[in-house]
């Protein structure tokens, strides 16, 4: 039956601007009896009128609510006759994008970033930053976007977290394999990866780098940097005579010709160096986590020291654990009235070689290596002077 109102109530409805959707032409105060709708004739929920607001009349059919338009008709909702009994229906929802989880994500970080004074708060908004980039990744699987999103987050917590460094390669990684064209992404691997003290990572993403971004001088410049240390000094060469056709300034060209011509030297006096080959090893992904779509969220540290560093892509790449003592090239000084100075290094053998060549200071000056043992060697000159000289210096083995 359709449910009945008092005059009274009508009135009070209609005051506050509602009315009641009469049923065809009967007044309230008579109402007719519906023919029941049935579901393939097994049930007979009842269907009654409720209200009309702002044009839309809501129709119930045993707990399923409809929304009908003044100018719609009941028979438009009998559809329903023909969904089977167990039919669940549910309002449409419209489906997120991957800028939504993204825009989401930065906007988290963004907040942790300025609230850093705030560790609670600070540890909430990454991980919520963390898992909304964590939905971009599970609901667009295919799309880079997600992955680097979420490994860049790690990697500015890294100096805090290190334990984050591996979890930040492994996404980027990731990302690396569904975009290969991106030149950002390789030349932050390049960076974790000589964080992380692996020279042969990234050497390999710095040739990716180069090769995707050959204008960009920097990349040639800390790509030759670590190949010398890395005693690759055929690769550092080549790499040298790519970066002389791209640089302006003169002072960066003087530097960069006389690093060349100092390696040419060497090459010549070591004819087995002409030997090796100078073809860029791919990267080896043996260290790199499994691939992980849900990753860890940030936990309380006990001294408080979270720091968030955001990544600086142009800050020059140096390999972590590369010094003075267990590379095969590197830079040092002899200070004014000095005569000399000593330089360990565990890579020297009874049958290294060892080259000088001033960069800075003591013009005229002969400044030569004096001694050399299995673990150190000393570089001089014959009378000290009154300036400091800086030196670059090779290991040969």
């Amino acid at each position: 039956m359709a449910q009945q109102f008092t005059p009274e109530q009508l009135e009070k409805l209609q005051s506050l601007g509602i009315s009641v959707q009469p049923q065809e032409k009967d007044t309230i105060s008579q109402p007719k009896e519906l023919t029941p709708i049935t579901y393939h004739q097994q049930s007979k929920p009842s269907f009654f009128p409720l209200l009309s607001i702002s044009g839309l009349t809501i129709l119930s059919f045993s707990g399923l609510i409809l929304l009908k338009g003044k100018g719609q008709t009941a028979s438009n909702s009998t559809e329903i006759q023909n969904l089977p009994s167990n039919t669940s229906i549910t309002p449409t929802q419209v489906p997120k994008s991957i800028q939504h989880y993204l825009l989401a994500s930065q906007q988290f970080f963004s907040q942790a970033i300025q609230n850093q004074n705030d560790q609670n708060s600070t540890i909430e908004l990454l991980n919520k930053s963390i898992l909304a980039a964590t939905s971009a990744i599970k609901e667009f699987p295919t799309d880079y976007r997600g992955y680097q999103q979420r490994g860049k987050i790690y990697q500015s917590l890294i100096d805090s977290k290190p334990e984050l460094l591996n979890q930040s390669i492994s996404d980027l990684a990731n990302a690396q394999k569904l975009n290969p064209s991106s030149s950002e992404i390789t030349h932050t691997l390049a960076t974790l990866y000589a964080k992380k003290g692996d020279t042969q990572n990234t050497i390999a993403y710095l040739n990716q780098t180069v090769a995707l971004e050959p204008t960009k001088a920097q990349n040639f410049y800390d790509l030759a940097k670590i190949q010398q240390q890395a005693g690759l000094l055929p690769q550092a060469l080549e790499t040298y005579n790519r970066l002389i056709t791209i640089i302006t300034d003169p002072n960066q060209k003087t530097q960069v010709e006389l690093e060349k011509s100092t390696i040419e030297k060497i090459i010549s006096e070591n004819p087995n160096l002409k030997n090796k080959s100078s073809t860029p090893n791919p990267p080896s992904n043996t260290n790199e986590l499994p691939s992980n779509i849900d990753s860890p969220t940030i936990q309380a540290i006990a001294d408080g020291g979270l720091i968030i560093a955001a990544p600086d892509q142009d800050k020059n790449i140096q390999v972590e654990n590369q010094t003075d003592s267990n590379s095969l090239s590197g830079t040092s000084s002899l200070l004014a009235n000095q005569k000399e100075i000593s330089i360990a290094n565990t890579l020297l053998t009874s049958t290294s070689q060892v080259y000088v060549t001033i960069t800075k200071g003591g013009k005229n000056q002969n400044l030569q290596v004096l001694s050399k043992t299995d673990n150190s060697f000393t570089v001089g000159l014959d009378t000290p002077i009154t300036e400091d000289i800086e030196f670059k210096w090779w290991i040969i083995n």
